[in-house]
């Protein structure tokens, strides 16, 4: 079983896309679909300067996240994380997630860090130290609602 994560390449757009489909309706709205092809073509044009890696299982690419930043250096947004549904629950999503943190920490000691996320993954969050801030109902489609989360220590 050979786990790589490395930084996104423009190769990578249509495995990305693939695993994100298979995550809607149910962690994703079909509205965001869109949201994300923009967001990487964001990232291949050079228009936003986001570190953004993919896990690749076996030289295939399963899974992708990265994290965004505000001016100061001192909060950090956990963005687009996702594992290809295939794969999900095998521990996938921990080390992609632990790798983020990693980089943060390694980069910018007392941070904090962010997530907005949906009900239906904010457990896994709460399962390393993320906390529950605040909910907003319906907020990405109807039934899906926006969870705001902090991970409980900075990145010390």
């Amino acid at each position: 079983m050979e786990i790589t994560i490395r930084a996104y390449r423009d190769t990578d757009k249509n495995e990305c896309m693939d695993a994100f489909k298979t995550n809607v309706p149910k962690f994703f709205s079909d509205q965001e679909v869109f949201d994300f092809a923009d967001f990487l073509e964001r990232i291949e044009k050079g228009i936003d300067d986001i570190p953004f890696y993919v896990l690749s299982y076996n030289q295939k690419v399963i899974g992708c996240g990265g994290y965004a930043k505000d001016q100061n250096n001192e909060v950090f947004t956990l963005a687009w994380g996702l594992i290809h549904n295939d794969f999900h629950k095998k521990g996938f999503g921990e080390k992609l997630l632990s790798y983020r943190l990693e980089e943060i920490k390694r980069l910018y000691k007392n941070s904090s860090v962010i997530i907005d996320t949906t009900q239906h993954s904010a457990g896994f969050f709460e399962k390393y130290g993320f906390v529950t801030k605040k909910e907003t109902e319906n907020y990405y489609a109807l039934g899906m609602h926006r969870i705001d989360m902090e991970l409980k220590n900075k990145t010390e």
